[in-house]
C-alpha cells in the first residue's frame, strides 16, 4: 500500500492531478507535473483545507473515513470488509470510495483501500475535534482548550504571546501557565490583536458579536470573503489562540456536520485562574549583621571609589573579571559595603560605578572607568544624605539592570526596569520600619501580588537550568533587587533568622529606606562628639562628623585604619606627602586638621608634619592653549570672540601670541567652537607641521 501522500500523488497521471486540484478548489500555478504535485502536497497537508473538505462530507462519507482511520495503512482494507463494517452494500461503499479517490483522499492498491499517512493524521485530528465538540463552548476555560494543542502548536502560540522559551526546556504545564499569565495582562491582549489584518479583525468581531461562536459558512456569507481569504484569516486567528475550530451536529435538513469558530470568554473577559494566596506579611525574629555601618554608606563608598580613580590606585575595566576581582580585594577594607567576613558584596562596585556613570561622575574610555573632574566638585559639595538620595533616584529610573552583577545565574531581557522597580517599592512601603521579614517569602509575596511586574513580554534564562514559571522568575528578580540594590543603597538592612535548624536571610526597611520610600522623615545622623574630628599624639585621627569634603580631604592626607562608628585614620609620612603631591600645601594640611579638631595639633604631630613636608615646594600646573592669529590685526576680534563665549581672558605674549588657560578638564572644544562661531578657522600646529 501507498504509505504517504507524496508517493500517492506522484503515482497519479496529469489528468488525475488536475481532477484532484478541482475537487480541492486549488488553482494550479506550476509549469510541470512536479510543480503540480508539490503544490497539491502543500495544500492537502494544510489542516484548514482538510477541515473544509471534511465539512463537505456527508455523514456516510465521514463514517467511511473513520473506518479507514482504523485500518493499518500498510495492509489496507478490502471493499467487502468495509461494506460489512459499515453495514452498507458494496455498491454504495464503492461509489463513496470512488469519490474520495477522485479527490486524492483514498489510495487503492491491489483492491485494498487506505488513507495516505498525512491525510490520516489530519482526519484523526478532526475526529478528536468532533468527539470533543459537545463539551466545548465559549465558556470553556482557556486552560482546557490549551491542553488539546500539540507541542509545536503550543510553542508557536507561546511565542506569539511573548513567551520566549527554547523548545524542550520548559514543561508543557509550565508553558500553559506562562501563556495564561500573558492572557491576564490587558496590554498583552491588546498587542495580540493590534496588528491583525482587516479580514481577520472582521471575523473576530463577528464571532464576538454572535456570543463567541459562529458557523464558518455564516462568516463567509456575512463578510463576503472568498474561501482562501477566510481560510487565511482563520489560520492566523487560531495561531494566536483567538479562535478554535468546533464541530456542531448536522442542522435540520442537512446531512453533514457544521464547522464553526469559537472564541473563549477567557480572552474577551479573562477570568484570572485561582492563584495561591500571597504569603502574609508576617514579621520574624532576626539578628542583624554585626558589621558596623553608616546610614549613607553607599554614598561614602562611592566617594572612596572616585578618589581612588583620581589617584589611579583603582583601575576598573568592563569585562575584565580577574583584574576587577583583584581591585575589589584591595579596596575591601576601605568600604562599608562588605559582608560579615570582610568581603565586598557581590556586584556592589558594578552597581556604584553604573549609577556614577549615569550621574555623570565617571565615563568609560577604552573599557576603563575614568573620573569626570568637572562633575566632582559639585558632587563633593553635597551632603551624604543628598548623594544617597541621588543614587537611589538614579537606580529607580535607570533602564539597565545594574543589580544583575550581584548574581550570575538569572538573565533577563525586554523588561521595563523602572516600572518593575516602582511596583517593588510600592509593596515595600507596606513594611513597617525595622520589622524583619523572611527574604524569600517577601519576594514571593511581591511576585504574587504583582504578577505584572515583568510586563507582558520578557525573555528569561538561567545558567543553572530552566528559567522557571513567571512567578518563579518574578520572585527571583525581586530577590535580586532587594539584595543587589536596596541593601547596598541602605534602603534595607540584612540579617538572619532561624527556621528550624536552618538560618535564612531576612531584610528590614531602615530609617533611611523609609525616608527614600517617602514613608518617613530624613533620619538624623547621631552626633558622636562636639567636634568633627580629633588628632591624637599617636598620629591617629578619629572622624566623628563625616561629610563628603572632609572625608575626601582626610583620604588625601591620611591612611584609613578602620571604618567604625567613628572612622579612624592615621597620618604617615607617605600619606602626608601624597596630599602635598595632590596639590595641598603644608599650611593647608595643618589648617584642615586644626579646624576639624577645633584645637592646635599635638606638639609632636605639628613638629613631625614640618619634618615630613620640609623641602617640598609646590608647583601649580594648568593646561593652556597657545593661540597665534595668522593676521596680527585680528587680535582684538579674537579677544572679543573669547569674551562672548565667557572664556577667561588670555595672557598676551610679547610675540603677539595669546596664552589661554583651560578649564580643569583641559578640554579645548569650547575654545574651538567660539573661534568658529566668530569666523575663524582653527588649525592645530602639529597638523600643519605634519603636512609640511
Amino acid at each position: 500500500m501507498v504509505r504517504n501522500l507524496l508517493i500517492h500523488l506522484r503515482a497519479q497521471g496529469e489528468e488525475a492531478l488536475r481532477q484532484i486540484a478541482d475537487r480541492w478548489e486549488i488553482a494550479l500555478t506550476g509549469r510541470s507535473t512536479a510543480d503540480t504535485v508539490a503544490q497539491l502536497y502543500r495544500t492537502m497537508r494544510d489542516p484548514w483545507m482538510v477541515r473544509e473538505r471534511a465539512a463537505a462530507f456527508s455523514s456516510e462519507t465521514w463514517l467511511l473515513i473513520e473506518a479507514l482511520l482504523a485500518v493499518d495503512a500498510v495492509e489496507g482494507r478490502a471493499l467487502a470488509q468495509l461494506a460489512v463494517q459499515l453495514g452498507r452494500s458494496e455498491q454504495d461503499v464503492a461509489a463513496t470510495l470512488s469519490e474520495l479517490a477522485a479527490s486524492g483522499i483514498v489510495a487503492a492498491e491491489d483492491a485494498q483501500f487506505a488513507l495516505p499517512r498525512e491525510l490520516a493524521t489530519a482526519f484523526r485530528r478532526i475526529q478528536e475535534e468532533r468527539l470533543l465538540a459537545p463539551t466545548l463552548s465559549p465558556a470553556t476555560p482557556l486552560r482546557a482548550l490549551l491542553t488539546t494543542l500539540e507541542g509545536a502548536e503550543l510553542e508557536e502560540a507561546a511565542e506569539l504571546w511573548g513567551v520566549r522559551a527554547t523548545p524542550g526546556t520548559i514543561r508543557r504545564d509550565d508553558l500553559i501557565d506562562e501563556i495564561l499569565a500573558r492572557v491576564d495582562l490587558p496590554e498583552q491582549r491588546r498587542a495580540i490583536t493590534r496588528d491583525l489584518p482587516p479580514e481577520a479583525a472582521q471575523v473576530l468581531k463577528v464571532i464576538r458579536a454572535a456570543g463567541g461562536q459562529a458557523p464558518v459558512s455564516t462568516l463567509a456569507h456575512q463578510l463576503q470573503l472568498t474561501p482562501p481569504v477566510l481560510r487565511e484569516a482563520m489560520r492566523l486567528l487560531q495561531r494566536r489562540l483567538l479562535v478554535w475550530p468546533v464541530w456542531g451536529e448536522p442542522v435540520s435538513g442537512a446531512d453533514r456536520a457544521t464547522l464553526a469558530l469559537l472564541t473563549p470568554q477567557d480572552l474577551v473577559k479573562p477570568r484570572r485562574p485561582p492563584r495561591d494566596a500571597p504569603p502574609p506579611l508576617a514579621p520574624v525574629t532576626a539578628t542583624p549583621q554585626l558589621t558596623p555601618t553608616y546610614p549613607f554608606s553607599a554614598a561614602w563608598d562611592l566617594l572612596t571609589v572616585l578618589q581612588r580613580l583620581e589617584r589611579r590606585t583603582l583601575e576598573w575595566r568592563e569585562g575584565d573579571e580577574e583584574r576587577n576581582a583583584t581591585a575589589v580585594r584591595r579596596l575591601a577594607s576601605a568600604l562599608w559595603g562588605t559582608t560579615t567576613d570582610g568581603r565586598v558584596r557581590p556586584g556592589y562596585l558594578p552597581l556604584l560605578l553604573t549609577l556614577a556613570q549615569e550621574l555623570g561622575l565617571v565615563r568609560v574610555e577604552e573599557e576603563r572607568y575614568e573620573l569626570v573632574g568637572a562633575a566632582l566638585e559639585p558632587w563633593r559639595g553635597q551632603s551624604f544624605a543628598s548623594e544617597a538620595q541621588a543614587l537611589f533616584a538614579r537606580w529607580t529610573t535607570t533602564t539597565d539592570w545594574p543589580e544583575e552583577a550581584s548574581q550570575d545565574d538569572l538573565q533577563l531581557v525586554n523588561v521595563d526596569w523602572p516600572a518593575a522597580r516602582s511596583l517593588i517599592l510600592e509593596e515595600l512601603r507596606a513594611c513597617p520600619v525595622h520589622e524583619w521579614y523572611d527574604l524569600e517569602l517577601l519576594a514571593l509575596r511581591i511576585a504574587r501580588l504583582r504578577p505584572e511586574l515583568l510586563g507582558g513580554s520578557f525573555h528569561a534564562a538561567r545558567a543553572s537550568g530552566p528559567a522557571g514559571t513567571r512567578e518563579e522568575v518574578t520572585a527571583a528578580v525581586v530577590e535580586v533587587a532587594l539584595l543587589g540594590a536596596l541593601v547596598p543603597l541602605g534602603v534595607l538592612s540584612l540579617g538572619e533568622h532561624h527556621a528550624g535548624k536552618r538560618q535564612l536571610p531576612a531584610v528590614a526597611v531602615t530609617a533611611v529606606g523609609a525616608w527614600l520610600l517617602g514613608t518617613g522623615p530624613e533620619p538624623a545622623v547621631p552626633r558622636l562628639a562636639d567636634r568633627p574630628l580629633t588628632v591624637g599624639a599617636d598620629f591617629e585621627i578619629v572622624l566623628f562628623h563625616p561629610v563628603p569634603r572632609r572625608v575626601w580631604a582626610l583620604g588625601a592626607i591620611a591612611d584609613l585604619v578602620r571604618l567604625d562608628t567613628a572612622a579612624v585614620y592615621r597620618l604617615t609620612a607617605s600619606s602626608v606627602r601624597r596630599g602635598i603631591v595632590s596639590g595641598l600645601s603644608p599650611e593647608q594640611v595643618v589648617g584642615l586638621l586644626e579646624r576639624g579638631g577645633r584645637a592646635p595639633l599635638p606638639q609632636n604631630v605639628a613638629f613631625t608634619l614640618r619634618e615630613w613636608t620640609e623641602g617640598y615646594a609646590g608647583v601649580r600646573l594648568a593646561r593652556a592653549l597657545l593661540l597665534k592669529p595668522d593676521d596680527s590685526t585680528m587680535v582684538d576680534r579674537l579677544l572679543a570672540a573669547l569674551h562672548r563665549a565667557n572664556l577667561p581672558p588670555p595672557e598676551q605674549l610679547s610675540d603677539g601670541r595669546l596664552l589661554l588657560t583651560l578649564a580643569v578638564d583641559g578640554e579645548a572644544a569650547p575654545v574651538l567652537a567660539a573661534l568658529r562661531e566668530a569666523g575663524f578657522t582653527p588649525h592645530w600646529l602639529r597638523a600643519l607641521l605634519a603636512r609640511g
